[in-house]
């Protein structure tokens, strides 16, 4: 997932379910925040730039800016589920003290049309942001929080995917799930590709295609992480965090870390002192 998402905060502002009536019209009154805009039932149109048909399985993610009309069909008005955000990222300084900054806008699509189980699955996660936001309420801010991150992920995984068939989108949440389930068995990707009853080029091009990397990379990033925190908070020798994250032995792990991270593994666990690090 892109850098932009890494170390976001949300700050939940209005969770709305707009049930409009025949013939209502209205503006995008929000215009400073994040919002998305899930259709729920119901026809209509939207207009920015240019008009577009609304239905239901429409999901639309509004950034900070963009003005926008809304009005709804004579005889079937819209039912939105409106979720408005603000956004930010933080980023640690050399001293490991915070800073934020404003997100201004994510790379997710403007408008994404579902249907069918992947319909059913956004409806589900609105519905459950919608039922559990209790404003000022800190458990129900935590789970609907919770449910956001989820929200996005599920759109960016689903960015780009109208250019490729569905059955490949499946395939590539899949085998990454397995990549990072089971990042510390030996995996054959070809022996994945063949499970998938595809061939490894087109596993490797799915990859590329939503991640901009291959799998193999990919999969050597989760390992990566996973020895960077366990050098961290751990006191394992080299040779058990080798094989607890995958690697062949701890040759392979110490020559892979330095490539992907400039420094040997006992390097990094040195120069890297968090408080307590392994308590």
């Amino acid at each position: 997932m892109e850098n932009k998402f890494n170390h976001m905060a949300i700050r939940i502002h209005w969770i709305n379910e707009k049930m409009t009536y025949p013939g209502w019209s209205d503006i995008r009154q929000n215009t400073k925040l994040h919002s998305f805009y899930w259709i729920r039932a119901g026809k209509g149109t939207f207009r920015t730039t240019e008009e577009i048909s609304v239905e239901t399985g429409m999901l639309f993610y509004l950034k900070p800016g963009l003005n926008m009309e809304m009005a709804s069909d004579p005889e079937d008005p819209l039912c939105i589920t409106m979720v408005l955000l603000s956004l930010c990222k933080l980023s640690m300084d050399e001293q490991e003290a915070y800073e934020t900054s404003k997100l201004t806008e994510l790379n997710l699509p403007f408008m994404l049309h579902v249907k069918d189980q992947m319909a059913a699955a956004y409806d589900r996660i609105f519905m459950e942001i919608s039922e559990g936001w209790v404003p000022g309420q800190a458990e129900s801010e935590l789970l609907t929080q919770s449910l956001l991150y989820k929200l996005l992920y599920l759109t960016h995984m689903q960015k780009g995917a109208g250019s490729t068939k569905t059955t490949a989108m499946d395939i590539y949440m899949k085998v990454k799930d397995e990549l990072e389930k089971n990042y510390r068995e030996e995996i054959r990707l070809t022996e994945l590709a063949r499970k998938y009853q595809i061939s490894a080029s087109y596993l490797r091009h799915v990859f590329q295609h939503h991640l901009g990397q291959s799998p193999k990379s990919y999969l050597q990033t989760v390992r990566n992480e996973h020895a960077k925190k366990q050098l961290l908070y751990t006191e394992l020798n080299m040779k058990d965090i080798a094989e607890n994250c995958g690697f062949a032995d701890e040759f392979h792990f110490s020559k892979s870390f330095k490539k992907m991270n400039g420094m040997a593994p006992k390097q990094f666990r040195n120069k890297t002192e968090y408080p307590n690090p392994r308590s």
